[in-house]
């Protein structure tokens, strides 16, 4: 499919989760290189995104991916077919389907951006150094890494 080269070259080079050459390992020894290389304090929070396929958006991922129509037509149909459980049919309004093929994929792109959006955030927030001198936005927004695998992250904050 067009879509996973164009947003593997896209994707955050902090994100491991469903891509090609990228594993829970690799990303366990990207958290262990941010966290060995500071000597002062380090704050970690590890992160699941509660039912993150299930609440996907269809229409904004749509908007998000952007393709020509014929392609987009088809995603819109994927995500929107419905499942059978149990013998009985339920449609999809939200989330990518359970064990579909693209889901993975699907659900990267949706959640592609985030670390920019944290960093964004944490520019608005007051934060002081250890010496009590207020951090300039290029400072706070070098001091959080975030590290994404699937719907987990975890987001590391260094004090300097």
């Amino acid at each position: 499919m067009t879509l996973e080269p164009e947003w593997e070259s896209k994707f955050e080079p902090n994100s491991y989760g469903f891509r090609p050459g990228r594993s829970s390992r690799d990303a366990i020894e990207a958290i262990h290189h941010t966290l060995r290389g500071t000597k002062t304090g380090k704050f970690v929070l590890d992160a699941d995104i509660s039912k993150c396929f299930d609440k996907i958006d269809h229409d904004k991922l749509l908007t998000k991916i952007d393709t020509f129509p014929q392609l987009r037509n088809q995603i819109k149909s994927w995500l929107r077919a419905g499942v059978f459980e149990k013998g009985a049919y339920s449609p999809t309004s939200a989330g990518t389907p359970q064990g579909g093929v693209i889901s993975p994929l699907l659900s990267n792109i949706a959640l592609h951006g985030m670390e920019t959006h944290l960093k964004e955030w944490v520019v608005t927030q007051e934060i002081l150094s250890q010496n009590g001198v207020k951090l300039s936005p290029a400072s706070k927004r070098a001091s959080l890494s975030v590290i994404r695998y699937a719907d987990d992250f975890v987001d590391t904050k260094i004090n300097t």
